[in-house]
């Protein structure tokens, strides 16, 4: 689910309020999909970042068992689906849920969508999916290292991972003082932490966490999975075609990598075994 930055309030420096964010998105949801028209085609990964379809992190997906965590309003796992694969979808908000039922059925495919939370998958059998997406939302979960540990029990021995997040460099150029994009770094690569900010439109507060990417790979390497890729895609020609154009700072985003995405295994036991 993304989000532009632009409207973005550093929490840094003070406590951030509580947020309780099934709520905020429950109430954001209505905003967020009539704002940004997603392509149900092919899955996305972001402003600004090549589709799967011209990427092919996972591959061909016919058959193959997809679980989608922060699926939002459902456009990636309806692509998938239209793909010929087994696709479940899971995601806090209530009205997300609803509107990607409601869409799933409008491109007459089966996706079996469920509200719950990225940190906690338990309705989902051990080692039940071929592979766990998520494109957006993972820098909205607050408990990351058990959010990381779900994910690799439901794969398969084999199976990837595939997420992609805001950059994590791109936090150091918003000026919270002013509400814009800066040319210069306004604010610590390294000072981790949540970032409190209004939604576009409803001013509504929501909250994301803002890690380096030192971070991510480690979470990664402590959760038993392994780096496959990581990509920072640079911007396409035409800016102004991406759904997210009109809330990200164009001439900025010729310079600065907008999304970052992360290809991991879970590791087969073979593969554990031969690991010097």
């Amino acid at each position: 689910m993304a989000v532009s930055m632009r409207e973005e309030r550093s929490s840094e420096g003070s406590s951030p309020p509580d947020i309780d964010m099934r709520e905020a998105w429950n109430r954001n949801a209505a905003s967020y999909q009539g704002r940004y028209p997603i392509p149900t085609d092919t899955a996305h990964y972001g402003p600004w970042a090549p589709t799967e379809n011209e990427l092919r992190l996972l591959g061909h997906v016919r058959g193959r068992r997809i679980l989608e965590v922060g699926c939002g309003g459902g456009q990636c796992s309806i692509a998938f689906a239209k793909q010929g694969a087994l696709v479940t979808g899971v995601d806090l908000s209530d009205e997300q849920i609803a509107f990607a039922r409601r869409l799933a059925a409008q491109e007459g495919v089966a996706v079996d969508f469920h509200q719950g939370s990225a940190e906690d998958l338990s309705p989902f059998p051990d080692q039940s999916y071929d592979v766990v997406f998520s494109a957006y939302a993972f820098h909205y979960v607050a408990d990351m290292p058990r959010c990381l540990a779900e994910c690799h029990r439901v794969l398969e021995p084999g199976g990837l991972l595939v997420f992609s997040l805001d950059h994590p460099m791109r936090s150091c150029f918003w000026d919270e003082e002013t509400l814009e994009d800066s040319f210069v770094p306004v604010r610590s690569y390294f000072a981790e932490g949540p970032i409190v900010w209004p939604f576009s439109e409803t001013g509504i507060l929501m909250r994301s966490f803002h890690r380096t990417t030192a971070t991510w790979i480690d979470l990664l390497h402590q959760a038993g999975f392994r780096l496959r890729r990581l990509l920072e895609p640079a911007p396409p020609e035409d800016l102004a075609a991406d759904p997210w154009a009109d809330d990200y700072a164009q001439e900025i985003a010729t310079r600065i990598p907008q999304t970052i995405i992360f290809v991991a295994e879970k590791p087969t036991q073979q593969a554990e075994d031969e690991t010097p």
